[in-house]
């Protein structure tokens, strides 16, 4: 059985983590960042070896790991080297998913540094990364000894980066509640570092609420795939180039609602809420230059179907999703089509 309750969760100052591993029992780690951060970030505080990747999602991929494989056995690590993935999304799936299966599993930390780590890819043991056949289809639960938080490194993030973890936060909000959402209706779109950190507070207790009722995803962690059903079969047929996964799911939110209004009676103004808030962060409210006959291998390989039915996670209200096997294919397309 994996334990999820035996995560740390720690804030604090980036140049305080080595303190915070050591008390843990951390003697030897390895660290994985992307190119970005390996020229932005003050290093001083790390003695311990550092692995690099290119920066994007095409790294997250199963030729990367295979090389942070080969790094890893040159380092001569044992199972006691702690891996330490300081990055966004893409370099926490993958750095996690090597830390799962190398030597079959190395300690894991991750010290998600992007607003969409920060609230929700670095929660809730998630780990693994993207094929050509699809988003996510290769991967594990394994839960990280140590999450660590320093809040300040939002501040170094472009404005596009911020826009694009926005994306998320709009969608922990909906699952949550109208007052969530009224919260983030009144925040400034360049928030002050108080308010970046109650933003943050509020939106990654959503996703750690629902993970501790449902590790692995047997029903209501489903909820937290709101908008990602289309938004990964964009990425997909894109190939990793297109939009940014905030872009997408910027896109899937609207989408979501407009196909929530037509199966669960969701309030139309709703939808209109979100595209107010996804046009305040430059966020995608129209779909992207692809033909829809692209998208269906994509959707039907998503990780949510069961016995062959698109499963769809939809809205009666905010704070009342559900799971929908009723979205037919000519309803999705009569929704791209709408949102031309």
């Amino acid at each position: 059985m994996i334990d999820f309750s035996s995560t740390t969760l720690a804030s604090g100052r980036l140049a305080q983590l080595p303190a915070a591993l050591e008390k843990l029992g951390a003697r030897r780690w390895v660290v994985v960042c992307d190119s970005n951060l390996a020229e932005c970030l003050d290093w001083s505080w790390n003695h311990q070896p550092r692995l690099v990747v290119a920066a994007g999602e095409s790294s997250k991929c199963l030729a990367q790991i295979e090389q942070l494989y080969a790094q890893l056995a040159e380092l001569e690590v044992d199972r006691k080297t702690w891996l330490v993935a300081v990055g966004g999304g893409v370099v926490g799936d993958l750095a996690g998913f090597a830390a799962a299966t190398f030597l079959r599993g190395l300690p894991l930390v991750q010290v998600p540094t992007s607003l969409v780590a920060q609230v929700d890819s670095s929660l809730g043991g998630k780990v693994g990364v993207d094929l050509a056949a699809g988003k996510n289809l290769v991967g594990s639960f394994y839960p990280a000894r140590l999450v660590y938080l320093d809040t300040d490194l939002l501040s170094t993030l472009p404005v596009h980066e911020w826009n694009a973890g926005m994306a998320e936060v709009l969608k922990h909000a909906l699952l949550d509640s109208s007052e969530h959402w009224e919260f983030l209706e009144n925040l400034p779109t360049s928030p002050s570092p108080d308010q970046k950190s109650e933003l943050v507070l509020r939106s990654r207790q959503v996703k750690l609420d629902i993970v501790a009722a449902d590790p692995l995803e047997q029903g209501i962690r489903a909820f937290l795939n709101l908008g990602h059903t289309l938004a990964h079969a964009i990425e997909s047929a894109q190939n990793y180039s297109g939009w940014n996964h905030g872009q997408a799911v910027g896109f899937g939110l609207r989408a979501a609602l407009r196909l929530s209004g037509w199966k669960l009676r969701l309030d139309p103004s709703w939808e209109e809420r979100l595209v107010t808030q996804l046009e305040r962060y430059q966020l995608p409210t129209r779909r992207p230059a692809l033909d829809f006959a692209q998208l269906p291998p994509f959707l039907k390989r998503d990780k949510k179907n069961q016995d062959g039915q698109l499963r769809f996670v939809l809205l009666q209200r905010p704070g009342g999703a559900q799971v929908c096997s009723t979205v037919t294919l000519d309803e999705v397309e009569r929704c791209w089509e709408e949102l031309k």
